[in-house]
């Protein structure tokens, strides 16, 4: 008898639902790989666990990993004392600047015609 090939064998693991999730997953992947541009895996693993009576439990463990998005960086500077903080502690304070952005903005727009 010849050796059965494996996907005969993987259309019948679990009904057919192995198959069926397998296709789903590639799909998914595939658009999230062709969205990001970045490489993602698809891992099947089959365990065969043999019975007393010549059976074999056929155990599949499949696992799907999308490309990670990109995260944005932070800026920090280190003091002295080996801290981290948003501003520079070398940089001078300029005399006289303030923050205007939560001042209020003025409540009457006037238009001019030409």
């Amino acid at each position: 008898m010849p050796v059965r090939p494996f996907p005969e064998t993987l259309r019948q693991i679990r009904f057919g639902e192995l198959q069926e999730e397998i296709g789903e997953q590639l799909a998914a992947l595939v658009k999230i790989c062709a969205e990001t541009g970045k490489v993602g895996t698809m891992k099947l693993s089959v365990k065969l666990k043999p019975g007393k009576a010549g059976q074999m439990e056929i155990i599949d463990d499949l696992t799907v990993t999308p490309p990670k998005p990109e995260k944005g960086t932070s800026i920090f500077f280190v003091t002295p004392e080996g801290n981290l903080q948003r501003e520079d502690p070398r940089q001078m304070e300029l005399k006289g600047v303030r923050d205007v952005s939560t001042a209020t903005p003025a409540t009457e727009l006037r238009s001019v015609n030409g």
